[in-house]
């Protein structure tokens, strides 16, 4: 694999577009941290934990319930190398969902990343991670149906499903068969900005779903595949929840009666969302879960019971946002990853910061350490295995089949 095509894999995870090496703005893959120690990790999650002399106990039941369950994250990428299969495989994640077709447009003149999600750009990248699922078969399997992901639980393997965060349909409806059969399973309507099928979540406006944005939606619902909103705005995640004819889904979000941000869903939406059977992924970008720092698992984990307060638990799972391996933490890398995500490419609004991860789940064990955290607020374990991706599974058996 080329250094190009390293870069490119990760684009999804981080948000950052994949450009002409000339000029792109991206983190070295040699410099990001693997992870801080386990101690440290472990130190920052005690609070969700409690006490640290109970927290051994504690981990040992909740590495039982996780080996046994089923754990979908909706929106989580790795490297596609040596490094990243090992990250994934200390994870034991059964599914990782991962965008894929984003590029930095090199001149976006007020455009943002309205023009980062070419056609072209997305069929590509369809063909390279088949092709990286295929050359690791003895770890990864393609998950487009509920019966894939449910053999690869048994087979022990990790299940790749392929998103996109936005419709590079190129006005075309005929293109949600295309990519249909190239294997996506989960396609957004908007990015941030707006798109032919409606405003995003940056939006200076809030005019819904188009037209053209009904009919796309609907051909979605035809061909089985997730139709998700976490980047539109308020109004074009609405129309989205009542014009799928299919369970809609929001991969990736937080709580907006937790902390407003312009990516955070309302009360009413998700309210409109559990009413239609959908699920929404929480993530672990830590600008969505707390205005101020530090932001830990207890602060992620008070998303999770402000949902299942709200809707119940069979309405909430995971969407982390992130690679396997966190988010990096390296002072040193602070000025290039801000320029990453500033100014022309993303809006103040987002506020974005330096470290952007959640304390105690920036690592390939945060789905564990969440199990952990869920057990010690008192969850039931059937409940706990819904989180972990009983809710998914269910939505991904319901639209994809």
């Amino acid at each position: 694999m080329t250094a190009s095509e390293h870069r490119r894999a990760i684009c999804g995870a981080l948000g950052l577009v994949f450009c002409k090496e000339k000029d792109e703005v991206m983190l070295n893959r040699r410099e990001i941290i693997q992870g801080t120690s386990a101690t440290a990790v472990l130190a920052w999650a005690l609070p969700a934990l409690g006490k640290a002399g109970d927290v051994p106990a504690l981990l040992k039941d909740a590495e039982a319930l996780y080996r046994e369950s089923v754990v979908i994250d909706m929106l989580c990428d790795e490297y596609r190398d040596a490094s990243g299969l090992e990250q994934i495989k200390q994870a034991g994640l059964t599914v990782m969902s991962t965008t894929l077709g984003v590029r930095r447009p090199e001149k976006p003149r007020g455009s943002y990343m309205s023009n980062g999600f070419e056609l072209d750009s997305a069929v590509e990248d369809c063909v390279e991670c088949n092709k990286f699922i295929k050359d690791n078969s003895t770890l990864l399997a393609s998950a487009r149906s509920a019966a894939d992901i449910l053999r690869a639980k048994q087979e022990g393997k990790t299940a790749v499903m392929l998103n996109f965060q936005n419709c590079p349909i190129e006005g075309e409806l005929d293109n949600i068969d295309m990519f249909h059969s190239l294997g996506i399973r989960a396609m957004q309507v908007t990015y941030n900005e707006r798109n032919l099928l409606g405003d995003g979540a940056t939006e200076r406006t809030n005019a819904g779903l188009s037209d053209f944005g009904i009919a796309a939606v609907q051909r979605m619902n035809e061909v089985g595949i997730l139709v998700d909103s976490s980047h539109s705005g308020p109004q074009t995640t609405m129309d989205t929840i009542t014009f799928s004819k299919r369970t809609p889904i929001i991969s990736h979000a937080n709580c907006a009666a937790l902390n407003e941000h312009p990516r955070n869903k309302s009360d009413e939406i998700i309210k409109a969302l559990a009413k239609k059977g959908g699920v929404m992924g929480l993530t672990t970008v830590n600008t969505m879960v707390k205005r101020d720092f530090p932001v830990t698992m207890e602060d992620w984990l008070n998303h999770v019971d402000h949902v299942v307060r709200l809707v119940g638990v069979d309405h909430v799972g995971f969407g982390t946002d992130t690679l396997v391996r966190g988010w990096p933490t390296d002072p040193k890398l602070k000025e290039e990853f801000l320029k990453a995500y500033g100014e022309p490419h993303f809006k103040a609004s987002y506020r974005f910061r330096y470290p952007f991860g959640t304390e105690g789940m920036n690592d390939a064990h945060k789905w564990k350490y969440a199990t952990a955290g869920l057990m010690k607020r008192g969850y039931k374990d059937t409940d706990i295995v819904k989180i972990l991706g009983g809710n998914w599974i269910r939505v991904i058996g319901d639209v994809i089949g």
